[in-house]
């Protein structure tokens, strides 16, 4: 039988379902359960991963008062409309209900949340926290729902955005008060700063560097929307710890249990950044293969900015072919860290692009580890002809030089240092890129977009 988790007007609806339940009622429609089918990739990190596999995908499907659809558990999957409802999976049981960061009371086969066809995802106000993030201006990011990779075995329940420490602001999307503040000293762990809504919906930061939280937000302090509360930082563990991967860690909360920012957090940034960016890129975010596999890129995900349609997608992929289609297919006949390119153009003109990283294992269980990291760039947005970008090489576990190739035309150029700066002589989109190889000669390859305005 479906029950409800939470609900407040103006805010989704949160409920579970069994296969074989009842319906649950909502908005005038009648929601089942008809199936939930599990999608998995190999793993060959997790030493504590005794199947060796790991949840890519999920599809759940549903019948909506007589209209039937699979809906997509899946890293940055956005909600889907169903016969008058937008709907969409926060998690399911099993695998990816479990690892390290478990979704909190979990009672049904599936999660899910919906609101009313045309309805904004929460408050139409609600802001982004990073008002300076740029997506695939960082190669970094965690997803709700998806595995965390290179690290632990557990599954992501929050929004990770890659940002250089200190340099990004980040803002409040709410109104609301202060509840937890590592003020004044730190808290020993990652700076936690968590603002409630008047509703009882709660985001929670962390890694800020608490130099960077302004003074006044201790526990019981007011805030208001968009007001600053702290910068991109990289506190973890009491201190400023994380050097290759530092992220702004963005975690909603309410009644009790974790809930997926992501829906909240596109709409507000395709709301915020209409008038520059027509639409929002998706490549899928972090893959795994093994040799010889051939792994389906798909860029359904991606959404229009308010008042714009997607009229094209190009993948321009690592083997040297492009695609000019929203889903394509890669095969991979050796281990390495590849990097798949998305281009998104909007009925404007406009084009948004995001790169899937592909990581393919060897194929014996105790085979060198394939190299892995991330490239960051500054400033996200803001970048102006012969200024210069910095850009970070985070790559780890390479061999040999490092090279970056800008992606304006000039020559690539070995990296001998971390920190390296560009300046484009034009405005334009780019690609900038850092090539490697691994331990065993792997191909080591990592993008992000530079945006010269």
């Amino acid at each position: 039988m479906g029950r409800t988790v939470w609900a407040a007007e103006g805010w989704p609806t949160y409920f579970e379902m069994d296969r074989g339940g009842d319906a649950f009622e909502v908005a005038g429609r009648f929601v089942s359960l008809l199936s939930v089918e599990e999608e998995w990739e190999p793993d060959r990190w997790c030493a504590d991963n005794p199947g060796g596999r790991t949840l890519a995908a999920a599809r759940v499907t549903v019948d909506v008062s007589g209209e039937s659809a699979t809906l997509l558990f899946r890293a940055h999957e956005p909600p889907r409309t169903v016969n008058g409802l937008r709907l969409y999976v926060e998690g399911v049981a099993g695998p990816a209900a479990g690892g390290l960061a478990p979704l909190t009371g979990l009672a049904g086969d599936v999660r899910l949340s919906v609101v009313p066809e045309g309805v904004a995802w929460g408050p139409a106000d609600l802001r982004h926290p990073m008002p300076g993030h740029r997506r695939a201006a960082s190669s970094y990011a965690n997803a709700w729902g998806a595995l965390v990779p290179y690290n632990a075995l557990y599954y992501h329940r929050g929004e990770d955005f890659g940002a250089i420490p200190d340099r990004l602001e980040v803002v409040s999307p709410w109104d609301g008060t202060v509840t937890r503040s590592p003020l004044p000293g730190g808290d020993g762990a990652s700076n936690g700063l968590a603002v409630e809504h008047a509703c009882g919906m709660a985001v929670r930061f962390g890694h800020m560097n608490v130099e960077q939280i302004p003074g006044h937000l201790t526990a019981g302090t007011h805030v208001a929307a968009g007001e600053a509360v702290g910068r991109s930082g990289c506190t973890w563990d009491g201190r400023r710890s994380q050097t290759h991967d530092p992220h702004l860690h963005v975690g909603f909360h309410v009644a009790g249990t974790t809930v997926s920012p992501y829906p909240f957090l596109a709409e507000a940034y395709l709301r915020e950044h209409a008038d520059e960016e027509g639409a929002l890129a998706v490549a899928g975010g972090y893959r795994f293969a093994l040799p010889g596999e051939t792994l389906a890129l798909d860029a359904t995900r991606s959404l229009p900015a308010p008042g714009r349609r997607i009229v094209g997608c190009r993948w321009r992929l690592s083997d040297g072919r492009t695609a000019d289609a929203p889903t394509a297919q890669v095969r991979y006949d050796r281990p390495g860290l590849y990097s798949e390119e998305l281009t998104v153009i909007a009925d404007d003109g406009s084009e948004a692009r995001d790169f899937a990283q592909v990581r393919v294992w060897g194929s014996a269980g105790d085979a060198p580890k394939p190299a892995f990291g991330w490239v960051y760039s500054s400033p996200e947005r803001g970048a102006r002809p012969g200024e210069p970008v910095l850009l970070w090489n985070r790559l780890i576990g390479t061999t040999g030089p490092v090279t970056l190739d800008p992606g304006d035309g000039s020559p690539p150029r070995i990296v001998t240092d971390a920190m390296v700066t560009h300046a484009y002589p034009a405005p334009g989109l780019y690609t900038a890129s850092l090539c490697a190889r691994g331990p065993s000669g792997e191909p080591a390859t990592v993008h992000l977009c530079v945006r010269v305005e």
